[in-house]
């Protein structure tokens, strides 16, 4: 598919001067300075400072948009009802998404969460704004970012890239990072860094952030959206560890995270709850769910009856 079957492009909130070369990518009149991912690519930015606009959603690869293919990658957006049961929210994760596109609610989750940690004085890579392209009856929807000049790139962000000291910093206080959200402000997701050259963190891949709402959701429900949302995070860690095998890396670095409210935590804590919780609970509607089994084994185990105790007095308690 050619990028001229696109045929209408709007916007929403993208400053006039950073649509015109959002446009000439979209028709295939401007060149990529690069790939990020399967589904961004870098544009220049109008300044020419130095800065580049990235679009997430962009087209597959590079290449275009892939209208009515449906992407089927994972991991779920996995959304929890007030008992606790598992929900696939498909429209915030990559299930609702054309291959090389974005959905709605991704789009729009990045640019309200965006601006919701600016203003809370986070430091941020700024969603600047979203849109939608069209043909024949299908939208795919995309977001657009302001780079600041000299931003590490997603493989500077990990180990070996990085130092391993700095790696397990990362992966300590990204921690911190989601509990907090979660506790101060009920926002609820999982993210990681992008470094500046002045050696300032900026947030980034805001989409899968969700308010917690405590007309529909409970402790129990708070206390599985957040585990989720840090064992996604956690579980990349765990992955590329185990791929590397390196005696530098500790096996378990992806628990490091769950220092910041348990400082306790283990690998086995954590195995357990891969084991007894993820797979039976978390990975699709459980076929046979019991409330009271669910509450007993959060509460059994170190780390959930940490985030048991953590969750704010407003949502209410089995």
């Amino acid at each position: 598919m050619s990028k001229d079957r696109i045929k209408t492009i709007e916007f929403r909130h993208v400053p006039n001067a950073c649509q015109e070369p959002v446009r000439a990518w979209f028709e295939g009149r401007l060149a990529a300075l690069k790939l990020d991912g399967t589904r961004s690519v870098h544009i220049p930015h109008p300044d020419g400072s130095g800065r580049a606009l990235k679009i997430k959603g962009a087209g597959a690869a590079g290449g275009p948009i892939q209208f009515g293919v449906f992407h089927n990658t994972g991991p779920k957006a996995a959304q929890f009802d007030f008992d606790g049961r598992m929900m696939d929210d498909v429209a915030s994760g990559w299930d609702g998404a054309f291959e090389g596109g974005a959905s709605f609610q991704q789009a729009v989750a990045e640019f309200n969460m965006s601006n919701r940690l600016l203003e809370l004085g986070y430091d941020i890579v700024p969603c600047i704004g979203y849109g939608r392209v069209a043909h024949e009856g299908l939208s795919s929807w995309f977001a657009v970012f302001d780079h600041e000049p000299g931003l590490r790139t997603d493989s500077d962000m990990m180990y070996p890239g990085i130092g391993i000291d700095e790696w397990k910093r990362l992966n300590t206080i990204i921690g911190d990072l989601m509990f907090t959200l979660a506790v101060r402000h009920d926002l609820i997701g999982h993210c990681w860094y992008q470094g500046a050259t002045d050696g300032r963190l900026l947030i980034r891949d805001l989409h899968p952030f969700r308010y917690a709402d405590p007309l529909n959701m409970s402790q129990v429900s708070w206390v599985m959206q957040l585990f989720y949302a840090m064992h996604i995070r956690g579980n990349a860690t765990r992955l590329l560890g185990l791929k590397r095998n390196d005696p530098a890396e500790p096996r378990d670095l992806h628990v490091w995270q769950y220092r910041a409210f348990c400082p306790d935590a283990t690998l086995e804590d954590h195995d357990q709850l891969r084991h007894d919780l993820v797979v039976p609970y978390m990975l699709k509607p459980p076929a046979d769910f019991r409330f009271d089994r669910l509450v007993a084994l959060l509460r059994e185990n170190r780390i959930t009856a940490a985030l048991m105790d953590a969750c704010p007095a407003k949502f209410a308690r089995a």
